[in-house]
Formats: structure tokens, C-alpha cells, sequence
């Protein structure tokens, strides 16, 4: 490789899974000595990380493709897309095509070490290093603790990128974990397509939670994404009884109606999500956040199946949910099925899906009313200029007045619900280094106290 060619920039889509791949594969490139850019215009070697589980996403990236190639930049792509289409991303200008289980290959790649290297990779060659570059001082961050999926969602591409479930060896888990909190890390998400079957030999994934519980001083741990099928009463109650484990799970429904369940392959009926929904507020108390994802439009779904869905969000009030239209992914089942929905029907679903899902968002944030609750700031508000953004140990987002840097842990009452976002009044706060200290995490050194 030239030496004028050493300079990257990485951009991703998609999940959180792919952010801490594209944090992975930093680590691996700043440990060979390359240089980051701060812009794409900057760089000699253009990394895309792709996401391919909605055609959305798809579009995306390749614009993005597109237009780094318009500019005469090398353009490496990765990750899901990568992964399914293969060389036909070269068409598109890519230069190099790497596959989701092949990115430990890719400083190689870059490097020119072997001719043959300029080939697509999608095999899997091995263990993949999972330690992720992170600046010293960031208060989030997330963590893989297994990969791949073995569900088989007729809808979903992802056990087809992805590949089949494997966990990561607990001891690595916790290892990373005490490294995370040597960068000064206060709350970390626990990542995996379907996180809850984690399993380590004899150790599942309650345990692990106890685990990580009891051997690090992390302010939160948190999870995403479970699957409703394997929530048990065994992880709930390790949540409940932990000191770090938050009140939080991220519930998928997909669709209410039992019918388009079994067509979707998602392995529960209507009453049973509803159950579960039910035993999770039991276990973690009515306080419990319980956000989702809700599709509409699934092939073959009709009114009555529809309807069955808004009665599962009446049923259990959300506290948050990501609404979508069903696309079509080339190579799932579902793509080939014949009773497709008009898009013009899909999208009037959608709108009413909204309307009444926040209808229980805003039940739900007005038990938030004079309740004392801890923000962990992440931003400034967008849409509340002089706020800054945080989260409550249930993940519900809120805004208090105030500019406080990323960290900051606020504490204070509710005072009024401004559409669906509590605003709180603080009454105490700790500072990053503050909040590190008590703690007793090492602070990085831009975060001690002048």
C-alpha cells in the first residue's frame, strides 16, 4: 500500500450491531497505523458499513456508495449488505466487497498483501478480535455477546447475513466489559441479534447478566434486542434483583393477529406476547418500560388481522415503538409470497398504528408526573434549544433546562409532559467526573477537573 494511502473514514448504517463492528474495525486499522478522517472528503479509503434488512437501507448505502465513487474515492464496503450481494456491489463501485464474517481481513486487504485479497470475502476465517476503539471519556458504549440468529423470521434476512447463533466465551464478555470501564464507560448495552439465547456452556444469559452485575461498576447495563419467545420469569428476575440492571426491555411484537404471527414465522401467538408483556410489569413493577417493533403490511394481512394488532398495543401500552411498512427482501420467504399489500393500504395502517400507539405512550408518560427520576445526558435537545436530552434508568427519553455535557448524570422531578417527552426539574447533578468517582471508575484524564 502507498504510504499517501493510509488515510480512512467509516461510515455506517443500520444497527447498533454495525456501529460496534465499525468500531471493531478502527481499533484494527489505528493498530496498523492508519489515520482516521474526520470527513469522507478527507480520506483516501472510503468504509461503508451496510445495512440490508429494509430496502431503505439498502438505498441509502449505495447512494452513499454512489456518490464517494462520483469523487474518486476507493470505497470498501461491509457488513449485511456486503455480505448478501456479494460482487454485484462492485457494479455499484465498490472496490473491495467484505462480508459480515470476514472483517478482521480487512487492514490485509487494504494493504495489498495479496493480490487474491481483492475478492469478495463472506466466508467465516475465523475469530474475529472483539475489542472496539472508543474514546477515552465516552459514557456509552455496547458490547457483543453473541452473533447470528436461528429463528428464521420469514420476513427477515438477517440469518442469512448474519449467520447462525454463536456466543461469545463469558470470560471475553467480562473482559471487555472491565476495558470499557477503564475508558470511563457508565452505561453499557449488551448486543445480539437475539440476545436473550445467549448461552455459554453452562452459563445463560440470566446468568451473565448476574455476572456482569456483580463483577463491574457500571452505573447501567442494559440489552438489546431479546427475542418475546425466550424472555423468561429466571431474566426478569435477575433484573429486578441486580443493582445495575435496568427496567427496560425492548419487546418485539411485529404483528398482533396469530395468523400473520405463524406466517412470520415468529414463533408465539397473540396472547402469548400479551402474557409476556404482562409478566414482565409484574416481575419489574408497573414502571417497567417496554418499547417494540411493529411492521404493517405483511403480506396477507387484512383488516381484521390489522385490528388485531392495535388490540395488542391497547392491551399493553407501550412505552415506545419503532413503526415500519413491510418491504419486500429479495431471498426471504415472505418476498415470494403472493398476497401482497398495496402500499397505498400500507401506509393508511401505518398512520393509524401511530395515532394510537402514542395514544399509549402518552397514558404512560403521564405516571411520570411528579416522579423523581435520574437522567443520564446523551445531547442537546434538539427541538428545545438551552435542553439537553437524557434517559431514565427505563429508557424513556426527557429533556431538562439546562446545557450539560455528554454523562452528566441530572436528577430531578417531572414537572410536565410537552407532547410525549417528560421535562424534568433538576434538583441535583453530578458532573462526568463526579458521576465517575462515585462510581469509582478511573477517570480519563480530559475528564478530571480543571
Amino acid at each position: 500500500m502507498e504510504p499517501e494511502f493510509r488515510r480512512f473514514y467509516i461510515r455506517t448504517f443500520g444497527c447498533q450491531m454495525n456501529e460496534y463492528d465499525s468500531r471493531l474495525v478502527k481499533k484494527l486499522l489505528l493498530d496498523r497505523g492508519f489515520q482516521e478522517a474526520g470527513r469522507p472528503e478527507e480520506a483516501d479509503v472510503v468504509l461503508v458499513n451496510t445495512c440490508t434488512v429494509r430496502e431503505r437501507a439498502d438505498r441509502k448505502a449505495l447512494e452513499f456508495i454512489h456518490t464517494q465513487k462520483k469523487q474518486g474515492k476507493r470505497v470498501l464496503a461491509m457488513g449485511c449488505m456486503a455480505q448478501w450481494m456479494g460482487e454485484k456491489l462492485r457494479e455499484h463501485g465498490a472496490d473491495w466487497v467484505v462480508g459480515t464474517g470476514s472483517l478482521a481481513l480487512i487492514p490485509d486487504l487494504l494493504e495489498g498483501r495479496q493480490k487474491e485479497f481483492r475478492r469478495v470475502y463472506c466466508e467465516n476465517l475465523g475469530h474475529f478480535p472483539e475489542r472496539q476503539a472508543l474514546e477515552p471519556g465516552e459514557p456509552f458504549a455496547f458490547l457483543t455477546i453473541m452473533r447470528g440468529c436461528d429463528h428464521f423470521c420469514t420476513f427477515c434476512i438477517v440469518p442469512r447475513v448474519r449467520g447462525r447463533e454463536v456466543s461469545r466465551r463469558h470470560e471475553e464478555i467480562l473482559q471487555e466489559a472491565r476495558y470499557l470501564e477503564s475508558l470511563g464507560v457508565v452505561e453499557l448495552t449488551l448486543l445480539g441479534q437475539n440476545v436473550n439465547t445467549y448461552f455459554d456452556g453452562d452459563l445463560d444469559f440470566a446468568e451473565l447478566l448476574a455476572l456482569l452485575d456483580r463483577e463491574t461498576r457500571f452505573l447501567r447495563i442494559r440489552f438489546t434486542s431479546p427475542h418475546p419467545r425466550d424472555i423468561t420469569a429466571k431474566v426478569l428476575m435477575t433484573i429486578r434483583d441486580g443493582q445495575r440492571l435496568t427496567p427496560w426491555i425492548h419487546l418485539p411484537l411485529q404483528a398482533g393477529s396469530t395468523r400473520i404471527l405463524r406466517r412470520m414465522n415468529r414463533g408465539y401467538t397473540q396472547e402469548e406476547f400479551v402474557a409476556k408483556a404482562r409478566m414482565i410489569r409484574e416481575v419489574l413493577g408497573e414502571d417497567a418500560s417496554i418499547t417494540t417493533d411493529i411492521m404493517v403490511g405483511f403480506p396477507g394481512e387484512t383488516d381484521e388481522d390489522f385490528e388485531k394488532t392495535l388490540e395488542v398495543v391497547r392491551a399493553v401500552q407501550f412505552d415506545g415503538a419503532y413503526m415500519f411498512i413491510y418491504s419486500p427482501r429479495p431471498g426471504t420467504p415472505a418476498a415470494r409470497f403472493p398476497d401482497q399489500v398495496p402500499e397505498r393500504v400500507k401506509g393508511l395502517r401505518l398512520r393509524t398504528l401511530i395515532e394510537v400507539v402514542n395514544q399509549g405512550i402518552a397514558a404512560r408518560r403521564q405516571r411520570l408526573l411528579g416522579r423523581q427520576v435520574d437522567l443520564l445526558i446523551e445531547k442537546p435537545a434538539r427541538k428545545s434549544p438551552g435542553y439537553s436530552t437524557g434517559k431514565t434508568r427505563e429508557n424513556i427519553s426527557c429533556v431538562v433546562p439546562g446545557q450539560y455535557p455528554r454523562g452528566t448524570l441530572v436528577r430531578g422531578t417531572v414537572r410536565e409532559i410537552r407532547g410525549l417527552t417528560p421535562v424534568v426539574e433538576p434538583h441535583e447533578v453530578w458532573m462526568p467526573h463526579e458521576l465517575r468517582a462515585r462510581l469509582g471508575l478511573r477517570m480519563p484524564a480530559e475528564q478530571l477537573p480543571a
